[in-house]
């Protein structure tokens, strides 16, 4: 009879314990939702409030494979900022005096081109993250929304394969992640015009079914 209420004592404590985790990981996983959102706004402010969150995000989480996350969302948040400084450095052009009309070119193409070029470039994904599952082989779609068409993705992890379709989607695929212990995950990068946008990818472990 005592060993039976200890068994049920030991399985009480271990149930307390597994929900005490799962709810530590909902926090740690709202504080990384939060670093995510603030580095989709490419204002510097925005981006050191995304590493602020990151940052605690990976001191609340128990798993390396998370906190290696963290640290990748931190040295993008780090690239964007150092490329919105240097693009304010950039000296501002004069604008191109008025030509007569007689001198005017027909070609109008140029003329569309700079006014395209002076709207400020807005970029947005669908999704912030994708998860896949670690035996790989599935693929994923993200809509990218920007005023221009000539988006293009700029940095992506080897083990990640992507193209674009026809409805203006990323169609992103994983190959199979080798490890049977970690997760692991990576930062896709979209750039549009002189605006960027990060896509977290994050892929299962690859979990082995042994048949007996």
């Amino acid at each position: 009879m005592n060993r039976k209420i200890s068994i049920l004592i030991v399985a009480l404590l271990c149930a307390l314990l597994s929900t005490g985790r799962a709810a530590a990981q909902t926090s740690c996983d709202q504080l990384f939702a939060k670093g995510v959102k603030f580095q989709q706004t490419m204002t510097i402010a925005s981006q050191n409030n995304a590493i602020a969150q990151f940052q605690k995000a990976k001191a609340c989480y128990d798993s390396q494979a998370k906190k290696n996350l963290c640290d990748q969302q931190i040295k993008a948040c780090r690239n964007i900022i150092a490329q919105l400084r240097s693009s304010r450095k950039k000296p501002v052009q004069e604008p191109a005096r008025r030509q007569s009309p007689q001198h005017a070119p027909a070609d109008t193409t140029a003329r569309d081109t700079a006014r395209s070029g002076d709207r400020k470039v807005t970029l947005t994904l669908s999704a912030n993250y994708l998860k896949f599952k670690g035996k790989g082989g599935d693929f994923k779609k993200v809509k990218v929304n920007c005023n221009r068409t000539d988006w293009k993705v700029v940095e992506a992890p080897k083990w990640v394969s992507y193209s674009r379709n026809d409805d203006g989607e990323l169609v992103i695929e994983v190959e199979k992640n080798p490890s049977t212990k970690e997760e692991r995950s990576a930062s896709l990068k979209v750039q549009c015009g002189n605006a960027f946008a990060v896509l977290t990818i994050i892929q299962e472990k690859y979990k082995k079914f042994i048949i007996i």
